[in-house]
Parts: C-alpha cells; structure tokens; sequence
C-alpha cells in the first residue's frame, strides 16, 4: 500500500507541474509581443530598406546618376584631343592625364593648383604638366584645368565634367 501511495503522490505532482507548465506556456502566448521579435521577414526586410533608399537614389539621380539612383562609373575615362591653345575646365571634380604633346597647369588661385595623385604633389599655375600623371581638380568651376602648349594638340584623359574654352 505504500508503494501504491507513492505511485500515487508521484502522478499528482507530475500532473500539478504539467497544468502549471501549459498555464504558464499560455499566458506567455497570450502576452507576446512581436515588436521585440529579432526574427524579420524578408519582404519586411526589402521594404524597410526600399523605404530608407529612395530618398538617397531621388539624390544621386539629382546629381546625375542613372534612373536606378546609381552613380556613373568613377574609373570611367573619355580620350579627348585637345587643339593647342584651348584650356579644359571642369565643371565639377575631375581627374586629367596627360597621353601626349604638352600642357600646362591653370588656376587662378596663388596658393592652389592641381594635385598630381601621381606625385602626390600640388602643381601650380604656369607648371609644366607631366605625362601619364593622374592629375585631380578637387572643385569645379573655379578657373583650374591645363591649357594646351604643343603646336600639334594634346590627347587627354579626362574623368569628370569638363568644358573647353579658348582662354
């Protein structure tokens, strides 16, 4: 009998921790909250960040990028020949290389020409620009750029917005 007894306390234990075990499982359900759930979908995913994105492609298309809100290509050079005489402004940062025939640095700044990204150097007004030197023009439309020296014309690199004018 005693054993009988013991079998017996055994299961109402058992079944007291079981209905106290289910109660607490459904009253954590009953109050769960997904706001602090660290699992996310992915379409919720894709339209949170399409929804942070589209203001920032809106502005890289202002700027003239493409109509997916990319910018175009920054390595992307134009070969450009260049009569002598003419000078080649930019309109915006740009980088220049010199391929062939000879030019020299323009700005109207005493203090401020062209950074020579080759040399690691500033060139200024009136210097000789070297060959096969990736030269950057660090704002545009303020007056800096090469002008053409060689009788024959220059081939050049350019990447960036440009202008040639006649000085």
């Amino acid at each position: 009998m005693k054993n009988f007894n013991k079998t017996k306390l055994t299961v109402i234990i058992a079944v007291i921790l079981a209905l106290t075990m289910s109660l607490s499982i459904f009253t954590l359900a009953a109050t769960y909250d997904s706001t602090y759930d660290p699992l996310i979908s992915l379409s919720y995913l894709t339209k949170y960040v399409d929804e942070v994105l589209e203001p920032i492609r809106a502005s890289i298309a202002a700027l003239g990028g493409k109509e997916d809100g990319s910018l175009p290509a920054s390595n992307t050079f134009e070969v450009v020949f260049v009569e002598y005489g003419k000078e080649v402004q930019c309109t915006a940062p740009t980088e220049i290389i010199l391929r062939s025939g000879k030019a020299e640095i323009v700005s109207p700044f005493e203090d401020q020409g062209l950074s020579d990204l080759t040399d690691g150097t500033d060139l200024k007004n009136g210097t000789a620009v070297p060959k096969n030197h990736n030269l950057l023009i660090p704002r545009g439309e303020d007056g800096r750029g090469i002008v053409i020296t060689s009788p024959n014309g220059a081939y050049i690199m350019v990447g960036g917005a440009y202008i040639i004018v006649e000085p």
